[in-house]
């Protein structure tokens, strides 16, 4: 059989595609999915000025999305180590408070003129 990237770079994904799919199939669409992430990735990287233009980013804001990123992660241990949530509740209870707090920042947030 030929070397498989897919495997330790994707994990569980491929185990998906292993178990829905055969593992003939599944090293096929591993592989692809790969050249796909990078292909991504490098259209972005290229086309980052149009990119942050479209959606309005700054300085600010990505700021603001990586610390409401970063606490919604810290809320899930919080809620999974001390509340004992399982892990489901752990991401709604966690995506659902971020979900107000980024809506409540940018409620918040002065308008430009």
């Amino acid at each position: 059989m030929a070397i498989n990237l897919a495997e330790p770079l994707l994990g569980g994904l491929y185990t998906l595609f292993v178990d829905a799919l055969g593992s003939t199939a599944a090293w096929w669409i591993g592989h692809l999915t790969l050249i796909a992430s990078i292909a991504f990735v490098y259209w972005v990287i290229t086309n980052w000025q149009e990119i942050s233009y479209g959606l309005d980013l700054n300085g600010t804001r990505m700021v603001a999305y990586l610390v409401l990123i970063g606490a919604t992660i810290a809320q899930v241990m919080v809620y999974q180590t001390y509340f004992n949530f399982p892990a489901s509740g752990a991401y709604i209870t966690a995506g659902a408070t971020s979900a107000y707090i980024w809506w409540q920042w940018y409620q918040l947030e002065p308008q430009k003129v």
